[in-house]
């Protein structure tokens, strides 16, 4: 009989169920998460594990999940900072224990590369039928952009509100000066070219100082004692801010009124007036009642800034389509603006240069090449800030695909520690330049080379005038030795048979003087003596020591000396080689 599980049992196997099941709802929720272009991990709350590390979140952090195992690790890699470790710490664990509903917080993580982001974590616990599984999903957004977007634009609020504080310590200035006295007012006005006006609110009066007549080439009669001629001479699309201007003043919604607009000159033109005022009389009940004011001509100076913007617009305009690459920066090489070409040019964005030294890392990969190029560079801009001319400099740059080109560049010294930089590509041109001095090489070498042959040509000239003039000697010489002296022996004999031996030599030395034989013979042995070239071509010709004695009238043994002589001058004494045989070698 089977006996009943124990209540530890069934507590046990139900602990094991709704653990598979936690992890089966894990596996669940990971299979949405994992592909996800969202950056996500999935961690036990129990003991700060992380399970689930998918690969937006490696993008992200650039960690891969085996350098992220816990929370310790992700502490330790993101926030290398000790005292902001510890806060992130801090908040990390109360969002792990639930101890505060914190379920969206932003926290500055530091990259493997170095570079520092402003991450936005939103932190959710996983549920299985309302009950928690201990898992918590965490997931992540760069909100970098947006937070430098958020500085900027609390930046420029800055500079707008200094600008507001100056312009508001402008109007303080100005309403100072104009309670002082009307009268004192009036002469320093006239002093300085400034026109007074005065407006009876109840009236309806307006009364001109002899200046603001003046500067439109009226009188003061034809301006009269009203603002209607005045209105009447304001330009009509800058009438309706006049007098939105006035009447803001009025009712107290402006500390003073202030406007910049054309007026209509005697002569038709128009002209660029600044009038500026304030109430200076109010009734019991805070009603305005006069207001004084001043009009300043600024024709001059409005159209120099109509101008300097016109200028400004062009300038943007030749720059945003500029044939060549251009950065704006300051005397520490950082980057302010890049236009299109420079984009085009080289592929980086103004974040990827904004930081001189990420800048030259990327275009100069080579330390020695960046540290010259770094020194190069210091100098222009030292040289630029002395209104020195700058020269063009060149160097070897290396694009964002890896493709390394040719760069002149110049730094040009621009107001409030500006430089611009302009970067031309001259990729072709040095290209060109090199395979010109490529080819200008080979027909240096070519040039020497002819030359060298020239030489040769000239020398092997020389030594055959010189072989020709040698080969005459040797035939005269083998003419002497080899025929005329058996010519004489021909002419002195009786005997058929001597004369006809006679013949045969004759006819065999005169067939070795032309032939190779006696050339190569006279040529390299140029010791023999006559007897032995004799003897040399009896040889030759098969004869033996008694038939060469005889047709030489000499004995056997000078036969066999001058044998013996002439195997000593070939080289070939105490060889077992045969003489007639090399003789005939030679031929």
């Amino acid at each position: 009989m089977n006996e009943k599980p124990t209540y530890e049992e069934l507590e046990r196997k139900v602990t094991v169920l709704e653990n598979r099941l936690k992890e089966d709802n894990v596996h669940r929720i990971w299979d949405v998460y994992s592909l996800s272009n969202i950056p996500t991990l999935i961690r036990n709350a129990a003991d700060g594990d992380i399970i689930r590390y998918n690969y937006a979140m490696q993008r992200l952090t650039g960690y891969s999940h085996d350098e992220m195992p816990d929370v310790n690790a992700w502490l330790d890699n993101l926030y290398p900072d000790p005292t902001y470790k510890a806060a992130a710490r801090k908040i990390s664990e109360k969002v792990r224990r639930g101890d505060v509903n914190l379920r969206e917080f932003e926290l500055i993580v530091t990259r493997k590369d170095g570079r520092q982001l402003f991450v936005e974590f939103t932190v959710f616990g996983i549920y299985d039928l309302g009950r928690s599984t201990g898992f918590q999903v965490v997931k992540a957004v760069d909100v970098t952009l947006k937070k430098q977007a958020k500085l900027e634009l609390k930046r420029v609020n800055a500079e707008l509100n200094r600008l507001n504080s100056e312009l508001d310590q402008r109007v303080k200035d100005r309403t100072r000066d104009l309670e002082e006295s009307e009268n004192r007012l009036k002469l320093a006005l006239e002093g300085a070219n400034e026109g007074l006006w005065v407006i009876d609110i109840v009236g309806g009066e307006m009364n001109f100082t002899e200046y603001s007549a003046q500067m439109l080439g009226y009188s003061l009669d034809e301006l009269g004692s009203t603002s209607e001629k005045w209105d009447e001479l304001t330009h009509p699309d800058d009438w309706p801010s006049v007098r939105q201007g006035l009447q803001d003043h009025l009712e107290g919604k402006t500390q003073a009124y202030e406007a910049e607009y054309r007026a209509r000159t005697k002569a038709g033109e128009w002209k660029w007036i600044l009038g500026h005022g304030r109430v200076t009389k109010k009734d019991s009940q805070g009603r305005p009642l006069q207001l004084i004011g001043t009009h300043v001509d600024i024709d001059r100076r409005k159209r120099a800034e109509l101008e300097m913007q016109k200028n400004e617009r062009m300038f943007r305009s030749l720059v945003e389509s500029a044939p060549f690459g251009l950065t704006i920066m300051d005397s520490n090489g950082t980057a302010h603006y890049v236009n299109p070409k420079f984009k085009e040019m080289f592929g980086y964005e103004l974040e990827e240069v904004r930081n001189p030294d990420d800048w030259f890392k990327k275009a100069y990969p080579d330390k020695a090449y960046r540290r010259k190029s770094f020194e190069m560079w210091e100098s222009a801009v030292r040289r630029s800030e002395l209104d020195e001319d700058v020269e063009p400099s060149e160097g070897k740059v290396r694009c964002r695909d890896g493709q390394e080109k040719h760069i002149s560049f110049r730094i040009v010294h621009l107001a409030e520690e500006r430089h611009l930089v302009t970067y031309v590509d001259i990729t072709d041109r040095v290209t060109a330049e090199q395979e010109l001095l490529r080819r200008e090489n080979e027909l240096e070498l070519k040039s020497r080379n002819l030359e060298e042959v020239n030489t040769a040509l000239r020398v092997l000239l020389e030594q055959r005038n010189a072989d020709k003039s040698d080969m005459e000697e040797k035939i005269l010489f083998n003419i002497r030795d080899l025929v005329v002296p058996y010519l004489d022996k021909l002419e002195t004999t009786r005997s058929p048979d001597m004369q006809k031996s006679y013949v045969d030599i004759l006819r065999s030395n005169l067939n070795s003087i032309v032939s190779p034989f006696a050339r190569k013979l006279s040529a390299r042995y140029m010791n023999f003596t006559p007897r032995e070239i004799q003897v040399a071509n009896l040889i030759k010709e098969d004869k033996g020591n008694k038939e060469i004695a005889e047709l030489l009238y000499v004995s056997e043994s000078s036969v066999e000396f001058h044998r013996h002589n002439i195997r000593k001058k070939l080289g070939i004494i105490n060889h077992k080689v045969n003489l007639k045989t090399y003789l005939q070698s030679l031929q």
